[in-house]
């Protein structure tokens, strides 16, 4: 009974307080239905939420068999036990039943787990009381959205700023300055995290300082490039001129160095660290440091400004160090998720639309393989290839017709592509 969360079912009528509770309320009295109740040894009842988990998941993980598989589990720390362990009992339980059956009750079978990674995380906390709905001091996504712009002091001039119709941009992303807190201002994912304004308007001044150094150097190798194609058009014999551009100083140097050891720090801090003895074994920490982090990130930032702002674009510097740098420190946003408005600041945005264009096309053909492999999977099963073979064209179809050219892109196939010229720029 403890194991399952039986709740039993009530058969008697609801008693005077809960009619008088309902009415003050202006709801129904709570019964349980007789469709919900099941015989069992402890009475009339049904099983509790540990069940219901693993039904939804097992119901998901059915339906979508082809294309996903359940690999991650994550709840509060205070579901690890016992509502996470009856769970896993529960689901393999089941699996091992079925299987049994499958095979007749013969023959090894071989184990798999459930699922086979679980994170636990802390819970959130505002104004020093647990985050709750029964409590009714939760903040919505809407409302955090509001509340990091209304209190922004860079708002954009035009920029509406309420919280049902904020519109983000490079120096007003309320979406990253959150990103940036959970990452590194909230503390471990395993412990505690407080919300508060002053914790989110913290991650603001730093996602700035980020943005401030990505514009920045964006800006002085675009300056570089620019004065380099001016200086090739009125080209002079002297060597020592063309080579002075390209030769590293010592500053280039450090800010390589620099650049490469904080690069490696960020990996260390979301991947962990494994060192090996002379005995020859390991030991380590495998576990994410987000705070660590975002540490290295922001010295990486002003490492990276004090090296732009001690720069002269009359004589330009060997480019390849502070790309490095600006490159290093965008490819580290994108990895742990910050949207295009913090990762491209500073690129131009012809630039930032060629992006957009080529991850949403990628995004398409990723769907229509999934789409593609669906299809044939559930035609093999039914045995009625005739009717996969026909929703299979239909979906190229659709690709060549409809999602291709939302895209700009012309796709030409069968005889019309006979007078196509293939040379021609599109």
């Amino acid at each position: 009974r403890d194991f399952c969360l039986w709740k039993y079912r009530t058969q008697s009528p609801p008693s005077a307080s809960s009619l008088n509770a309902a009415a003050d309320n202006n709801t129904q009295p709570m019964i349980e239905p007789a469709i919900v109740s099941y015989s069992s040894p402890w009475g009339p009842g049904r099983p509790g939420w540990h069940v219901e988990c693993s039904a939804m998941i097992q119901r998901l993980s059915v339906d979508f068999q082809s294309t996903h598989k359940f690999q991650l589990h994550a709840g509060g720390i205070d579901l690890k036990f016992p509502h996470h362990s009856n769970e896993i009992a529960q689901a393999e339980a089941f699996h091992e039943a079925v299987a049994a059956r499958d095979n007749g009750g013969e023959g090894e079978r071989k184990f798999e787990e459930w699922i086979p990674n679980w994170v636990h995380t802390g819970h959130l906390y505002v104004k020093g009381r647990k985050m709750s709905k029964s409590l009714k001091n939760f903040v919505t996504i809407r409302e955090m959205l509001g509340i990091s712009c209304n209190n922004s002091d860079d708002k954009v001039k035009g920029e509406r700023t309420d919280s049902h119709q904020h519109e983000q941009s490079v120096w007003s992303c309320p979406s990253d300055d959150f990103r940036l807190w959970c990452l590194g201002l909230s503390g471990s994912y395993r412990g505690p995290a407080t919300y508060s304004k002053d914790r989110m308007d913290e991650a603001r001044v730093i996602r700035t300082k980020w943005v401030n150094f990505l514009i920045e150097g964006q800006q002085c190798l675009d300056e570089w490039k620019a004065a380099e194609n001016t200086s090739h058009d009125f080209a002079t014999n002297d060597s020592a001129t063309q080579q002075s551009t390209r030769v590293w100083g010592e500053d280039e140097l450090q800010l390589f160095n620099q650049v490469t050891q904080a690069g490696m720090k960020c990996r260390e801090a979301l991947i962990g660290r494994c060192t090996t003895s002379i005995d020859g074994s390991t030991r380590g920490s495998f576990d994410l440091d987000g705070s660590s982090f975002v540490e290295e990130l922001t010295k990486l930032a002003n490492i990276g400004l004090v090296y732009v702002q001690g720069t002269n674009v009359q004589k330009p510097r060997p480019e390849e160090p502070l790309r490095f740098a600006v490159e290093t420190f965008r490819r580290q946003l994108d990895l742990v998720g910050f949207t295009s408005y913090t990762v491209n600041a500073g690129i131009s945005t012809s630039e930032n639309a060629s992006s957009s264009n080529n991850a949403d096309l990628l995004d398409e053909i990723a769907a229509f393989r999934s789409a593609i492999r669906s299809t044939s999977l559930n035609g093999i099963r039914s045995k009625d290839t005739m009717a996969a073979a026909k929703e299979i064209l239909g979906l190229c179809d659709e690709l060549r017709d409809d999602i291709l050219p939302s895209l700009g892109v012309e796709f030409v196939d069968g005889k019309a592509a006979k007078g196509v010229d293939h040379n021609r720029a599109w």
